[in-house]
């Protein structure tokens, strides 16, 4: 059941903890494993995207089934899963609305944060993560990389799930109307979410996954504008104005170096055309520069003219295909029974490709050093 306040508002599901970490607030939720054998896996860690709890991941409403949620098939599969919701305005308020200031380094390093002390809190046999964020999720990528570096752990990959990188304008909104709290509202935006959600239910046998009224209740909220990727910021007397800082800077999503290594999963249906058109192709060419920062070119002059360095052409012009999977679905793909089981196996299949991939280069490499000119 959910938990209650004196007024018998919802406020925290059971697994959840609210806690100020990185100086703002955030709802932290761990599930651990069911398989055996897990000791060697990495912490799964799960970003939402725009107005939505982390809840969108694990559920826990009333009446809910875990099967209709991704959590619960990443822990099938022998994956710890941290979940994680930024500061977000919600009525009933299930944390208090004091991030209106909130910027992507800020949720980069509260992520990294949260990571850190869920591996120590559980003594978990691991410093590696796996990142998995979802829509707007896609844009604190590098600031998290950043932060885990700081703190020793490993980010092993990161999985988009119908993801936007932290590039001014690649999504565009309407509307952009300020809460009392100083955040974005999320009246603009609730209807498509909403439409997509019946088409969730419609592929599930008409069954309600989240009923709407819980929905707009429990799992939604206003967003700190400076995450929106619109160079506009909160200006503390309720209205939003230009951001000094281009978007650009604040996500830092051409820092290649700082790049967690990419891969992505992405939906069919037109109603999330955005990402269905484009996602393999924008992840494809942050992986491209991410492979191709990941060896010193002095070496390929040795390889010219070899099967190596056909070898190294054609690993990388199929990166892009291999490090993505596409998903019958809308936005939300990963919710629904089907759907999440079968997001968690396309992320275990692109663990695998992603550790595939990386010893393949790391053998042609290899040779270009060790062979010289003499390589066949």
């Amino acid at each position: 059941m959910v938990q209650e306040n004196h007024a018998g508002e919802p406020r925290l599901y059971p697994g959840e903890t609210l806690e100020t970490i990185g100086g703002f607030p955030t709802i932290c939720h761990y599930q651990s494993p069911t398989a055996e054998d897990t000791n060697s896996r990495p912490l799964i860690v799960c970003i939402p995207g725009g107005v939505h709890l982390a809840r969108i991941f694990y559920g826990g409403h009333h009446k809910y089934r875990k099967e209709d949620f991704l959590t619960h098939w990443l822990n099938k599969a022998g994956f710890g899963v941290l979940s994680l919701s930024y500061p977000l305005d919600t009525n009933p308020p299930v944390m208090p609305a004091t991030g209106s200031e909130f910027r992507i380094a800020d949720w980069g390093r509260q992520a990294a944060l949260s990571a850190q002390s869920c591996i120590d809190r559980h003594s978990l046999p691991t410093r590696s993560v796996v990142l998995v964020s979802w829509s707007m999720g896609g844009r604190m990528i590098v600031q998290f990389n950043i932060a885990c570096k700081k703190l020793g752990l490993d980010v092993q990959q990161y999985i988009s799930l119908a993801a936007t990188p932290g590039i001014s304008g690649i999504r565009s909104l309407q509307d952009m109307t300020c809460s009392a709290a100083g955040y974005f509202d999320i009246a603009s935006r609730i209807g498509a979410f909403c439409k997509q959600l019946d088409a969730v239910d419609k592929a599930n046998n008409e069954r309600s996954i989240i009923p709407r009224e819980i929905y707009l209740r429990e799992y939604v909220g206003g967003t700190p504008i400076n995450l929106i990727g619109l160079r506009l910021k909160y200006d503390g007397q309720g209205s939003f104005v230009q951001d000094e800082v281009t978007h650009e800077e604040d996500s830092r999503v051409f820092d290649i170096e700082n790049t967690p290594y990419p891969s992505a999963l992405y939906p069919t249906s037109s109603l999330d055309s955005g990402h269905s058109l484009t996602d393999k192709a924008t992840w494809g060419f942050l992986l491209t520069y991410k492979l191709e920062s990941m060896f010193e070119k002095k070496h390929l002059k040795d390889i010219e003219g070899t099967q190596k360095w056909d070898k190294l052409r054609a690993l990388f012009h199929e990166a892009p295909s291999r490090m993505s999977r596409e998903i019958s679905g809308n936005h939300f793909f990963f919710v629904g029974e089907n759907g999440a089981r079968e997001t968690a196996d396309k992320i275990g299949a692109l663990l695998a490709e992603g550790v595939t991939l990386q010893s393949e280069l790391t053998s042609i490499l290899s040779s270009a050093k060790t062979d010289g000119g003499n390589v066949q």
